[in-house]
């Protein structure tokens, strides 16, 4: 073989081995190392989206942080860990204080359980002047304590005990009251609450379109209006008249503005005939029933 082929046959070798490898080299290696970057590239890019995302995930959270912190900071309510009916008693005669004087009877009537706080729920009955009444539910709903007023029965009632005084008109009520409490620590003292003062009302919506001068109660009668009724056995009823007493009632018996009708053990109720200054009005006691679930 001749110098010169010999040559040729060497730079064809090597030429065809540089030709396959810079093929393999392009054709494979380099288009499986690009979509390796690609996807890295991929990745990155997503990433970097989801950090964008957690990003405005943390600020709407951190918002809600802090307007959680700030009604915190400025809640107005208690909520003891426990309610006490003499510590309920308590605070509503302090609010009867600065509400003005009203007439107040309040019975406990269960307590109710949930998994991180309760409540305790009282009956209050009695009758007041309606701005000593706005000015008592107004404290009850704007207080520190939480309590909620569950129901409410509001009816006028005219009163006049003397001849020589004014026609009064009162508000008698009968109201379901919710006294919160809570295991939660930290709810019984609100440090930030504000100091309440109810606005005043000069209209009384009680107060009736047609008045009727009717006669005082000289001979302290039973008045049906202002009155209670206890117990009732055949032929015999037993009313907590407007001064607390107990009176003894029988049919044809006379109260103020009119007599008792009928009496009714089975039903549990009285009715009265009433004479309101030429209305006539029948009117009807029963004994108050109550149901609690515990």
């Amino acid at each position: 073989m001749s110098y010169v082929i010999r040559n040729t046959l060497v730079l064809g070798t090597i030429l065809l081995l540089v030709v396959l490898i810079g093929g393999y080299y392009r054709g494979i290696y380099q288009v499986s190392k690009e979509k390796k970057i690609d996807q890295e590239t991929r990745a990155v890019e997503a990433e970097l989206q989801r950090t964008a995302l957690l990003i405005e995930q943390l600020n709407v959270t951190s918002k809600e942080v802090n307007d959680i912190v700030a009604r915190w900071t400025r809640r107005a309510k208690d909520i003891p860990e426990v309610d006490y009916s003499s510590g309920t008693y308590a605070y509503l005669n302090r609010i009867i204080d600065w509400s003005g004087f009203l007439k107040l009877d309040m019975v406990y009537l269960g307590s109710t359980q949930m998994r991180d706080y309760g409540y305790n729920t009282y009956s209050l009955k009695g009758e007041a002047l309606f701005q000593n009444f706005y000015r008592f539910l107004w404290y009850i709903e704007n207080g520190r304590r939480l309590y909620k007023v569950r129901s409410i029965s509001l009816r006028g009632i005219e009163v006049r005990e003397k001849e020589d005084v004014e026609t009064q008109y009162l508000v008698a009520f009968d109201m379901e009251l919710r006294a919160y409490y809570t295991s939660l620590k930290g709810l019984a003292t609100a440090e930030n609450a504000p100091t309440v003062v109810p606005a005043f009302l000069s209209f009384n919506p009680f107060i009736p379109l047609i008045t009727t001068e009717i006669p005082p109660n000289t001979r302290d009668l039973v008045e049906v209006d202002r009155s209670e009724l206890r117990a009732v056995i055949p032929g015999k009823a037993f009313v907590a008249d407007q001064k607390g007493r107990i009176v003894t009632l029988e049919e044809g018996d006379e109260v103020y503005l009119g007599y008792v009708t009928r009496i009714d053990p089975e039903k549990g109720a009285v009715e009265f005939m009433l004479n309101k200054g030429g209305i006539i009005e029948r009117a009807e006691l029963r004994i108050p029933f109550h149901t609690t679930n515990k």
